[in-house]
């Protein structure tokens, strides 16, 4: 027997009947045709507060039972053995939006904003104030209007600038003065004497505690760090106990004239504390996914991580293989994979395609089934002969040259152009771009050696020319050591992320109207190529394919080739032209 709880609720600045239970496919479709309407704020059903739609509601559902019923003005009375009225709503029809009489009764006081919207602030976290409300969307759309005003997804609330513009704005939105506190944020020009104060972090002697001051372009510049994270508890940030972070503190500050107090124990600063990228990257890409995964079904997934790391996959691999596998556990309720049937799994791949989902994700899918059983079970002699979903032939963006050469000059910063220069003139992937290093650059050769690239693969690549003076000057302006592009940390690479981020501002300068990644350089790149007349077996070589099919899709975005090509009609047309001159 299911059961119903109703509820007075306050929604769209009227009372309603909120209808609350599990969820149930057919008392939802049930209600809708009573034009029942779905709350998110309230993550309830409801109806019109009125005695017709209460009695339609009892209509509706005679076998069930009304557990419970609460209203804002206390606990209910009940009224019979069987039935069980909502007393506001069954014997008061003054209460149904009539003359009220001047009874004390019906005298509500209009909430206010913060009552309405059930305003909630909470604990700062670095430069923002944080808040909770219910949603509406019109106030929602006027607070993201606000200059520094962030929406959370994660943690579902709003993130507020501590500054007094903010601050006055967001409050006056809010109908609420004071919310927030005066603890700003003060973006002040002269930072001369300013301290950063550094302690160890007792709790975990693999980091330390860098306590800075409330200086927006401060917390700017450190939240920056890869592997910084902030302390709610502290009020500090966390970095790695290195002494290369240290370093790269002094260095990034020194501009500044911020002044350093160092307060750490002889030899506190060891460096092994910094984790090797690779790894950390790995961590926490199986943190995230275990945390996803029940009790009875952690089993299977951890020895499906296992072989990925023993077979030395990458992150991203890891990631997408592991997913794919948790998905289907999911949809057999974490039951052991070796007693689930052929025709069960294809029934489910079938079911996955029907819900509009592309064929790079059918095939995700397949590899990460596939990989499971033949991999982790270690079953060679089964094939597990899957369908596999036919890809889209899409074509690939390609820029001009005339686009690309756009995009070059608007860039002003040496070592952001001269990522994008080696990515177009040399055809890289973005993770290509990061790992290189200056060992691998031969500069005598005029080659540079791209080592562990997709599929574990090595390859030679063509040194332009024309960046090999620019790369010299480069490396004596930022005295790069390990990585050709560093990132905050000596001996680190440069994230993706921030190429990418490059490549948008670039976008956004040149004042194209094309959407392009740093991957449309590489597409780019191998386009002029086949215009200029390089063999295609060349090409698939620079790119590192593993088959031709996937270098022959460049073929389709040619235009020297393809401008000569005539079509029948038009040739017919020039030569019955040419008969009709001759008549």
């Amino acid at each position: 027997m299911k059961t119903i709880t109703l509820r007075k609720i306050w929604h769209n600045d009227a009372f309603q009947i909120g209808i609350f239970f599990e969820r149930d496919f057919k008392i939802i479709a049930l209600l809708k045709t009573k034009k029942a309407q779905f709350s998110y704020t309230k993550s309830c059903w409801y109806m019109e507060y009125s005695t017709q739609s209460y009695q339609l509601l009892l209509s509706l559902f005679p076998d069930l039972k009304i557990d419970k019923t609460v209203v804002e003005t206390g606990p209910l009375p009940v009224t019979g053995a069987i039935r069980r009225d909502i007393s506001p709503i069954a014997s008061s029809e003054i209460q149904l939006g009539t003359n009220p009489l001047g009874n004390p009764e019906h005298k509500k006081d209009i909430p206010s904003f913060a009552q309405k919207f059930r305003l909630q602030l909470l604990a700062n976290i670095g430069k923002y104030w944080v808040f909770k409300m219910h949603f509406h969307q019109e106030i929602k759309a006027q607070l993201l209007k606000v200059k520094g005003v962030y929406w959370n997804t994660n943690y579902k609330c709003y993130m507020v600038l501590r500054h007094e513009q903010a601050k006055k704005e967001v409050e006056a939105i809010l109908q609420t003065s004071p919310f927030f506190g005066n603890d700003f944020l003060h973006k002040d020009v002269s930072y001369k004497g300013e301290k950063i104060k550094i302690l160890p972090h007792y709790e975990d002697v693999a980091f330390i505690e860098v306590y800075v001051p409330k200086l927006v372009a401060v917390h700017e510049k450190i939240k920056r760090f890869s592997m910084a994270r902030y302390s709610k508890v502290k009020d500090c940030y966390l970095l790695p106990a290195a002494p290369l972070v240290l370093e790269s503190l002094q260095l990034q500050f020194e501009p500044m004239e911020l002044v350093f107090r160092v307060d750490l124990p002889k030899e506190y600063l060891q460096p092994k504390h910094l984790p090797n990228r690779k790894q950390l990257d790995l961590s926490k890409s199986k943190d995230s996914i275990l945390t996803t995964v029940p009790e009875k079904g952690r089993g299977y997934m951890l020895a499906m991580i296992d072989v990925l790391l023993a077979l030395n996959y990458s992150s991203s691999t890891l990631r997408t293989y592991a997913n794919s596998f948790h998905q289907f556990l999911k949809a057999f309720d974490y039951q052991n994979p070796e007693t689930i049937e052929r025709l069960a799994i294809v029934k489910f791949l079938g079911s996955l395609m029907s819900r509009g989902l592309s064929a790079a994700t059918g095939h995700g899918m397949v590899n990460g089934i596939q990989f499971y059983y033949q991999q982790v079970l270690n079953n060679k002699q089964f094939e597990l002969k899957l369908p596999r979903p036919k890809k889209e032939k899409k074509l690939p963006s390609v820029l001009t040259m005339e686009e690309c050469l756009r995009i070059f000059k608007v860039v002003e910063n040496p070592k952001h152009k001269l990522l994008l220069l080696i990515g177009y003139g040399a055809g890289l992937r973005v993770s290509e771009i990061v790992q290189l290093k200056w060992a691998d650059i031969l500069f005598d050769e005029q080659k540079m050696h791209i080592k562990n690239a997709k599929g574990k693969k090595d390859r030679m690549v063509m040194l332009p020319y024309s960046i090999v003076t620019s790369l010299h000057l480069y490396r004596e302006l930022y005295k790069g050591k390990h990585y050709v592009f560093e990132g905050q940390f000596a001996g680190e690479p440069y994230s993706t992320g921030s190429v990418q981020q490059v490549m948008r501002n670039a976008i956004k300068a040149s004042g194209l109207e094309k959407k392009a990644s740093v991957h449309t350089l590489r597409h780019s790149f191998a386009t002029h190529l086949l215009e200029n007349g390089t063999d295609i077996r060349y090409i698939q070589q620079f790119l590192g394919h593993s088959s031709i099919k996937t270098t022959t899709i460049y073929t389709h975005l040619t235009k020297s080739a393809v401008d000569k090509i005539q079509s029948p009609l038009d040739r017919m047309v020039d030569l019955n032209s040419i008969k009709k001159i001759e008549d």
